[in-house]
């Protein structure tokens, strides 16, 4: 070939790479959209499904997240290189995900492990290919916001054109099945939306206040104390990002200093009450019982504990059918005995939920993986390189991973499929194990 052919090849392949990239962009965006509101909103909402259909699964999800499915197989090829390397940075994600299919041959039902364990496969893979799909941390960041504001809105308004069926006894719930899961939401976009704000217009910062005050108001009437409380750490979280980017490492060296003081005085705290956690936190929420979550989670220890290895199998402890529903066995005259087949169908406790499933080592391992990433991305909003808008954002995922390791001491999204915190949490941690190369443009660091 002549210099000439050479030449003429070069140009008419040129503009490939730019048409590439903006079908990239594009299809991510359309993925990471249809992925937030099945996650934010789900097929079914206002519905609370019986035991038998919650045990058979439902037909539509499973349409709508084999179509995500299939549009995350054309951004993960789209991708192909920058997809090997993110997949060689999550091993540790793969192998647990790996180990809850792999489950299905000592599961107490292995058909519903089968098939609970693939959608967390096929929810991983969706989550995965938007990470590596990512190509401008800010437009994704805004995208987050501006869709989960929405949901927001559209819980108000449901809630006042339905007030039945949106309300319950012991608060608002919106388009969800329980105030708590309203609560999460709401707390979610709390904590995003106060990290988008940072470099934001006027005009843009004037949305960005109503949809934080339209959140915090939502919030407030779900009356979930413990989103209340979580998102107050959060945007806490926040600011501290915000001031350690203004005044440096000596503001951290200092933070660190009252941390550790804190730390003692919870020492010695504990120390009043012989280091009995439960009794220390319930002399201050006043609470000894955890809304009644004390007996639960004694009856779940118990379980777990015939099976501390390897647990139950993926998805195979609850929801598993009305004559096999776990809380038949429990102890006659205590509340569980007396509560309705089918209404409690999880632990109100990641952490023994998850050794439930798949067995004590496997979740140590988990919760050990989500707070190293969750440690990598602080590190990496305040340290690495990249605009003020993308650490911040990075600053946001790796805070809404350590709230989500809080949550699960009271509630259960631990590596559940579906439940929203959880996919929130999978998607926040494939991103974060991006910031590397998102981060690679702009100045970057902490002054």
């Amino acid at each position: 070939m002549s210099s000439t052919d050479a030449l003429t090849l070069h140009y008419r392949m040129a503009p490939a790479r730019p048409a590439v990239s903006s079908r990239l962009e594009r299809a991510t965006s359309l993925l990471f959209i249809g992925f937030l509101l099945l996650t934010f909103v789900g097929t079914h909402p206002l519905q609370v499904g019986s035991v038998a259909q919650r045990a058979d699964g439902s037909i539509l999800d499973r349409l709508v997240v084999f179509s995500l499915f299939g549009l995350a197989l054309g951004v993960i090829w789209m991708a192909r290189e920058t997809a090997l390397r993110t997949l060689m940075r999550n091993v540790g994600l793969i192998f647990i995900v790996g180990f809850c299919i792999a489950s299905v041959t000592w599961s107490a039902f292995p058909a519903l492990t089968l098939r609970r364990s693939v959608l967390l496969f096929l929810l991983t893979s969706i989550s995965f290919a938007i990470a590596v799909g990512a190509t401008d941390l800010r437009r994704l960041h805004t995208q987050l916001f501006v869709t989960l504001a929405a949901v927001i809105l559209i819980n108000i308004l449901v809630t006042i054109a339905v007030p039945g069926e949106a309300i319950s006894p012991i608060g608002v719930k919106g388009i969800y099945t329980q105030k708590n899961v309203a609560g999460i939401v709401a707390l979610i976009t709390l904590v995003v939306g106060a990290t988008w704000m940072v470099g934001a217009g006027r005009r843009r910062l004037l949305f960005a206040f109503a949809a934080m005050a339209m959140t915090f108001g939502f919030l407030v009437v779900t009356k979930s104390r413990t989103s209340m409380n979580l998102a107050l750490l959060g945007v806490a979280t926040v600011a501290f990002v915000a001031m350690a980017e203004k005044f440096g490492t000596a503001f951290i060296m200092a933070t660190g200093v009252i941390g550790a003081l804190l730390t003692s005085a919870a020492l010695v705290w504990l120390g009043l009450y012989d280091f009995d956690f439960s009794t220390a936190l319930a002399a201050l929420i006043g609470d000894a019982s955890y809304s009644g979550r004390e007996e639960l989670w004694a009856f779940a220890r118990n379980d777990a504990e015939k099976r501390s290895i390897l647990g139950y199998g993926y998805g195979a402890y609850w929801d598993v059918g009305m004559a096999n529903d776990p809380l038949i066995r429990a102890e006659a005259g205590s509340w569980l005995a007396a509560v309705e087949t089918g209404v409690i169908n999880q632990a109100h406790h990641g952490y023994l939920e998850l050794w439930l499933h798949v067995g004590l080592p496997m979740t140590v391992f988990a919760t050990v993986f989500v707070a190293q990433r969750a440690l990598f991305g602080g590190f990496r909003a305040l340290f690495g390189a990249g605009s003020v808008e993308s650490r911040v954002f990075l600053g946001a995922l790796a805070a809404l991973l350590l709230i989500f390791l809080l949550h699960n001491l009271t509630e259960a999204s631990l590596f559940m499929r579906g439940e929203i915190f959880s996919n929130f949490a999978v998607f926040s941690m494939l991103l974060l194990s991006r910031a590397r190369d998102l981060g690679a443009q702009g100045s970057g660091g902490l002054r």
